[in-house]
């Protein structure tokens, strides 16, 4: 699960990365569904973490209804805005970031 977190977090682009900051309504809507859905998921995890003994990795991809609402928030998003999932690219809204290439790596974890 830390790896949906650590595509989560504020904005940086001190290493040269480049910040697509939203101010469209539609925009930081798909955005922010992405970002409920990896709340959600988070959620589920922290949950499977206190009643099972599996790794936090694999509570993280247990939640099979959780990652396919990722997976569909997430394609919707980049087929609408292809240039969010760029490599070092902080897509930034209302004191919120999200890192969509390592959303995608994360999701790639869970296959």
């Amino acid at each position: 699960m830390i790896a949906f977190w650590m595509a989560v977090g504020t904005a940086n682009a001190d290493d040269g990365g480049r910040i697509i900051e939203l101010s469209d309504p539609a925009e930081i809507s798909q955005a922010g569904a992405v970002k409920t859905a990896i709340d959600a998921l988070a959620d589920a995890a922290a949950v499977c973490r206190k009643t099972t003994s599996k790794t936090p990795l694999e509570c993280g991809c247990s939640s099979r209804r959780g990652i396919a609402r990722l997976q569909s928030t997430y394609d919707l998003a980049v087929a609408n805005h292809p240039e969010w999932p760029r490599a070092n690219t902080t897509v930034w809204w209302s004191g919120t970031a999200l890192n969509f290439s390592a959303i995608k790596r994360a999701l790639g974890t869970c296959r």
